[in-house]
């Protein structure tokens, strides 16, 4: 039998097998296209990272203790792990790749995990998993955001090369996508500037939502906002020297998908690092849950007995940047299948 009539046969049958609620399941030639995109865009993705010397780690765990959190440890899913105890899936395999940036050659890794959210809302932004590109290298901030633009512009330009038609079923104009540039703002400028934008109550120290990232991307197109209070961030992330009240941390915001990706220089002193967790609030949370700080000691102990060079990494939600690729305002219709809470295979 022929394999070119064979093939999309299969396909079909195997997804009308499928749990019929599932929209991202049907064959229709836009769930075919996001298919295409997201290969081409994780391809690109890929392609930055190999031509800038990263290392690809593989096999990358999926079953985690509460290091594996990101921020928000209210969303993590627990497991019931071997004996009763209670493991998680991940939500960052940062803290196990920051260290591989000290051993090795050229100090610069890169994987790809799944990220599980237990987020209650099932709406037009959230999922509850989603591919992260994960980075972490030798090097500051400012390096970091170089390599994150590159990793979004390659993947974006690979989408506008390969896949022009399939852009075009979402009315989106490959051109568009082409040879992206980023601004840069810091958190400070960026209150100020949505204070007349509509947002008059906005204060130094609040977090920004999705209306206030989306409005900065409808002023700006896609931006880099930097040096954020160090009360909302992750209890890792290095405070800046000039300025110890924020972190030299950065997260992209891209036209309709808002953050799409977190990135921050990593605190490499070992006595300032076991201080920022015992003092963080994301610890407080935990003990609340039953874990203690003794699940951290793997980590922190790894920065008082080493000597550690300043290092920096970043996690890309790859849904968020397909949602900018296709000019999307609902993250539902831009991956190939969609778990959210109301909806699984």
């Amino acid at each position: 039998m022929d394999t070119n009539t064979l093939a999309p046969k299969v396909a079909a049958a195997t997804l009308a097998s499928a749990h019929a609620g599932n929209r991202n399941l049907s064959t229709d030639p836009k769930r075919m296209a996001v298919i295409k995109v997201w290969d081409a865009m994780m391809r690109g993705a890929r392609k930055y990272c190999e031509q800038e010397g990263f290392v690809t780690i593989h096999n990358m765990p999926h079953i985690v203790g509460v290091t594996g959190a990101c921020e928000n440890t209210d969303t993590l899913f627990t497991l019931d792990w071997y004996d009763g105890k209670k493991m998680f899936l991940p939500q960052s395999n940062q803290l196990y790749i920051e260290m591989l940036t000290q051993a090795v050659e050229g100090g610069r890794v890169c994987g790809e995990i799944q990220s599980f959210r237990k987020e209650l809302n099932a709406d037009n932004r959230r999922l509850a998993q989603f591919t992260l590109f994960e980075i972490e290298h030798l090097g500051d901030l400012d390096e970091l955001l170089g390599h994150l633009s590159g990793i979004v512009r390659t993947a974006a330009n690979e989408v506008a090369t390969k896949c022009a038609k399939e852009l075009a079923l979402f009315g989106r104009d490959a051109e568009d996508i082409k040879d992206l540039t980023f601004k840069r703002m810091t958190y400070a400028d960026a209150i100020e500037r949505l204070k007349p934008e509509g947002f008059p109550d906005l204060q130094w120290g609040d977090d920004l939502g999705a209306n206030e990232e989306n409005r900065l991307t409808e002023l700006e197109g896609p931006i880099f906002i930097t040096h954020y209070p160090a009360d909302i961030k992750f209890f890792n992330m290095r405070n800046n020297d000039d300025d110890p009240r924020v972190v030299n941390s950065s997260d992209l915001l891209l036209p309709l998908a808002g953050e799409s990706a977190g990135s921050a220089e990593r605190e490499f002193d070992g006595a300032k690092l076991r201080h920022k967790l015992e003092t963080s609030s994301m610890l407080a949370g935990l003990i609340r849950q039953g874990m203690k700080l003794e699940d951290f000691e793997w980590y922190l102990g790894f920065h008082e007995e080493h000597d550690v060079k300043l290092h920096s990494g970043a996690g890309v939600g790859m849904a968020r940047v397909a949602q900018f690729i296709l000019g999307q305002t609902d993250i539902r219709e831009c991956v190939p299948f969609l778990i959210n809470r109301d909806n699984v295979i």
